[in-house]
């Protein structure tokens, strides 16, 4: 089932199943990715409770080993929906005995969405109804079609940060599907800008993870147009395309947590960016997309 917000001349529509954006229109102009299946069938996958990959898929929680697939399962569930007005719905999903399979807590994770005439909003929140302590990964994983106007190329685009930023980032290796933390290539020198070409994506995913900036701007170079990605409780980013099909879209994603380094413990609540909800806690991020 698929729930439509209209507020204006904007118009998004959200999937139950993984409660996944699959349209947003500002000014009748889509901006996201059509999620073909010839390049990737999704659009804005929700990444919980899981980023990425485990070391051999597997990792330790309370003691015992435990395999999370590969960015969690948030994303393959249907959530309950309800259309709270014209230009808001909310989407719900708690565990059940099969969730606890993989990732043993109680758990609500809720995602509400609010659309505006000027962009749309979407706020996530963790609670955990566990007695105890509950480490988790959170990430949003929204694609824009990339080049967006008649035309233009991929490399016709750049990202555009809010500060100037030095990053050092880690590279994946693609035999272990691990950062390497003590191999990294220097993508920013105190620099906001960061021009787009396949071939930056050989090893995967670029992944930013030292950033102050709490904004991005997917920006043409030739006519300045495109799309604002704001974020608050997320606290690194990355950036994706298949760049061995050439795909037209990249996808901008905050996230707390990531795949496994290379000198991680293997134990889950040590990842690197987990996130720790406590009990009865609940914990708040928010992702908002506008027209440039």
């Amino acid at each position: 089932m698929e729930i439509r917000l209209d507020c204006g001349n904007s118009s998004a529509i959200i999937k139950d199943k993984g409660a996944e954006l699959r349209s947003y229109s500002a000014d009748g102009k889509e901006l996201m990715w059509c999620a073909d299946p010839a390049f990737w069938r999704k659009s804005s996958p929700l990444l919980f409770p899981m980023i990425g990959n485990l070391r051999s898929g597997k990792t330790l929680i309370n003691g015992k080993e435990y395999a999370i697939t590969k960015h969690g399962f948030a994303r393959d569930n249907v959530f309950t929906s309800k259309k709270i007005s014209d230009s808001e719905a909310a989407f719900t999903f708690s565990s059940d005995d099969e969730t606890k399979k993989s990732f043993p807590f109680d758990f609500t994770i809720e995602l509400d969405y609010k659309l505006t005439e000027t962009a749309l909003k979407i706020t996530y929140k963790v609670t955990n109804r566990s007695p105890e302590d509950m480490p988790y990964c959170i990430g949003a994983h929204p694609a824009f079609a990339c080049p967006n106007e008649q035309g233009a190329e991929f490399t016709d685009y750049k990202l555009v940060f809010e500060q100037p930023e030095t990053v050092n980032s880690p590279v994946m290796n693609l035999v272990t599907r691990m950062w390497g933390d003590n191999n990294r290539i220097g993508r920013l020198d105190n620099s906001r800008e960061f021009a787009l070409e396949y071939s930056l994506f050989d090893n995967d995913c670029v992944y930013f993870d030292t950033i102050k900036s709490k904004f991005v701007s997917l920006v043409s170079t030739k006519s300045g147009n495109g799309v604002k990605v704001s974020w608050s409780g997320f606290e690194t980013l990355g950036v994706w395309t298949p760049d061995h099909k050439n795909a037209p879209f990249v996808c901008i994603e905050p996230w707390c947590g990531c795949d496994d380094y290379d000198t991680d413990s293997g134990i889950f609540a040590e990842k690197r960016g987990i996130q720790t909800a406590q009990p009865g806690e609940t914990r708040v991020y928010s992702l908002e997309i506008e027209r440039i």
